[in-house]
């Protein structure tokens, strides 16, 4: 009896490691992870606040500790699609970070993709899958707390488009006149290029990502800076198309 159960544990666990996968069709897209569900890797935590909580790892799931943070990719982009997963709990806090700098508020150097324990309430500035004070989404298409939310953003040179859960909630011209009274900055002054990041909000329950998963179409000058795993799925398409060095 004591071998089936631990055979049974054995399984419950084997959906959240290997949850951080590409899938066939991805791979060949140019897609690469950005969170292998073992590691940090490809990442850095920014502190906000003085009791800035740290960023874990827990069976292949992304959350922190309660406090002040975000965590920044080690490169920057200018143009990408992001593919993540998340799921809230009791009065969630978070966002997902876009082109945003390291220094000052990464929601508005950059933008930020709300995200809320707020399914079912309608949509708003500051409702999940708006751009933070600046654009609403067309719907709040997030799940209850405890379910997984499936997220695709596409930003792409003055563009910004997002799907929640397979349902399309956002399409951004940053260049919209309609933008120019945006919460702290206008849409159209904000940063060409910069980190993908995850919010640490240092209020409410901590929000788990998995699935984290990027397909870089043009990366942000000096960039990439991230060594070369020796793993495939953390391997870069882009660098392995660049033309090889000419020898003096």
């Amino acid at each position: 009896m004591r071998i089936y159960l631990l055979f049974f544990l054995a399984g419950l666990a084997l959906p959240a490691a290997g949850a951080n996968k590409l899938s066939r069709a991805e791979r060949r897209d140019g897609f690469q992870l950005l969170f292998d569900g073992k590691s940090l890797r490809n990442w850095h935590s920014i502190r906000q606040r003085p009791d800035a909580g740290g960023w874990t790892v827990r069976k292949g799931i992304l959350t922190w500790n309660k406090g002040g943070s975000w965590l920044a990719t080690d490169d920057m982009y200018y143009d990408f699609v992001l593919r993540l997963e998340y799921r809230t709990r009791g009065n969630s806090n978070s966002g997902i970070f876009l082109r945003a700098l390291p220094e000052g508020n990464p929601a508005f150097s950059g933008m930020e993709l709300q995200i809320m324990s707020d399914a079912g309430q309608p949509p708003g500035l500051r409702s999940t899958g708006a751009l933070y004070g600046a654009v609403a989404p067309i719907r709040n298409a997030a799940k209850p707390d405890g379910e997984w939310n499936q997220v695709e953003v596409t930003v792409r040179e003055r563009r910004v488009v997002a799907s929640w859960n397979g349902e399309k909630v956002l399409d951004a011209n940053l260049d919209d006149p309609a933008y120019q009274h945006a919460q702290q900055k206008p849409l159209a002054e904000r940063a060409a290029y910069g980190h993908v990041g995850l919010q640490a909000y240092n209020q409410g329950e901590p929000v788990e990502f998995r699935k984290i998963r990027i397909r870089v179409l043009k990366w942000g000058p000096g960039f990439p800076r991230t060594p070369e795993p020796d793993d495939p799925e953390f391997r870069s398409p882009a660098l392995d198309r660049r033309p090889p060095e000419k020898q003096p």
